[in-house]
């Protein structure tokens, strides 16, 4: 693992978001953006709005959450069985940090004067034994391994990752002062080479921390939709016109994908839309379903349970955790089925392609060259050959 210098930025390059799928995860932190609300920050993440006033109202005392700013840090620490939110800290300036935990009697919050630290680390390898396994072997936290799964999963198909093929990332590490260990923020470069085809991300984002990944080039890399939404272990049946149904023990259409996943795994909406479905359908047990833009509507079936947050009639952002795994309806075991419609059409969900992100504009060329050309240069000098950790030099207390 190697420590880097601060990365150029045409705003503030900053951390965010821990993937909210990983069912192991007890830690996410969120680089505000402009518009974001502390209440629906917190119903991404499964928090329903009338506990989010709780949270919000224990905080006022010290903080007004209202007033959050764009390129903030606000951490969100929940319990890693229950997910039940147990602390918030959000970044008020360099100098002071509002701390709410869970007590008792309730939330109660405070200030302290504790500053964030952000590390740029990066880390490098090949492909051993699997992605999750081998950044975690060269030091980096699983979630990493998950941003790049999101970040770059419509150009490379991570499920056919095989021995020697390499990934370098760097990302960043948020520290509080006095804290036993960092949580790791947002990837800001990735470069993976699988069966031949290389891929390089640059993470680029303005004053308010709104951007995304771009190629080299400038071009978006990935889509407006996520290619899975969640983390799985396999995929147990694929879309197809013709299947063998393991219950009804009869030949029908599989008009979608199986990811076969733990009971109780996070699924998150791989879009924005508007739910039309929260509830039981039929053969799919509990399920949500989302209209998005374009004619496309997306479905999560035989899920365990629906976020309480997500309702028929609301809005949803990609990424949003909308429920969790299960085996409700005609299912054999815990799973998602997963299927996506176009105009009333079913398609296959991972097929899908003309959604590309915008490219980086022209007016914000030049600062997006500055912060490529940097982290381009640091990915290529990452040393794949060692796992110990070098300490180069660290960026300070935010400003």
């Amino acid at each position: 693992m190697v420590f880097l210098p601060a990365l150029p930025s045409a705003g503030r390059t900053s951390g965010t978001t821990q993937h909210p799928s990983s069912p192991k995860a007890e830690h996410v932190h969120v680089h505000v953006e402009r518009g974001d609300t502390f209440v629906g920050v917190l119903g991404k993440y499964g928090v329903d709005v009338a506990e989010a006033h709780v949270w919000a109202e224990a905080a006022a005392a010290a903080f007004n959450l209202r007033h959050m700013r764009p390129g903030r840090g606000l951490s969100l620490r929940f319990e890693a069985v229950s997910r039940r939110l147990v602390e918030i800290r959000y970044e008020i300036d360099g100098r002071s940090l509002l701390l709410v935990e869970r007590t008792a009697a309730g939330p109660v919050g405070r200030r302290e004067a504790l500053p964030y630290v952000t590390e740029i680390r990066g880390v490098g390898g090949e492909i051993r034994q699997g992605l999750w396994q081998d950044v975690m072997k060269a030091g980096a936290p699983s979630e990493v391994a998950a941003q790049l799964v999101d970040i770059l999963g419509w150009d490379i198909d991570f499920s056919r990752l095989q021995p020697g093929d390499e990934f370098r990332v760097l990302y960043e590490n948020m520290w509080i002062v006095g804290a036993k260990e960092g949580v790791a923020g947002k990837v800001v470069g990735a470069y993976v080479v699988s069966r031949g085809t290389e891929v390089t991300a640059v993470l680029f984002e303005d004053d308010d921390g709104r951007g995304g990944y771009y190629r080299p080039d400038g071009q978006a890399v990935g889509r407006t939709f996520l290619r899975y939404p969640l983390e799985f272990s396999r995929i147990s049946s694929t879309f197809t016109h013709r299947r063998f149904h393991p219950v009804l023990r009869r030949y029908r259409p599989h008009l979608g994908i199986d990811f076969a996943a733990p009971r109780g795994t996070a699924v998150r909406a791989t879009a924005d839309g508007r739910v039309t479905t929260a509830g039981w359908l039929s053969g799919l047990g509990r399920t949500v379903r989302i209209d998005h833009r374009d004619g496309l509507r997306s479905t999560y079936g035989h899920l365990n349970g629906i976020a309480s947050s997500v309702k028929r009639g609301r809005s949803v952002k990609r990424g949003q955790v909308i429920g969790y795994v299960g085996s409700t309806g005609l299912a054999t075991g815990p799973h998602l089925h997963y299927a996506m419609q176009r105009k009333g059409a079913y398609v296959n969900p991972l097929s899908l392609r003309g959604m590309s992100a915008t490219p980086v504009s022209a007016d914000r060329r030049r600062d997006f060259m500055r912060v490529r050309d940097t982290v381009t240069v640091q990915l290529a000098r990452l040393d794949l050959s060692t796992t110990t950790p070098v300490v180069e030099s660290m960026r300070g207390p935010s400003e």
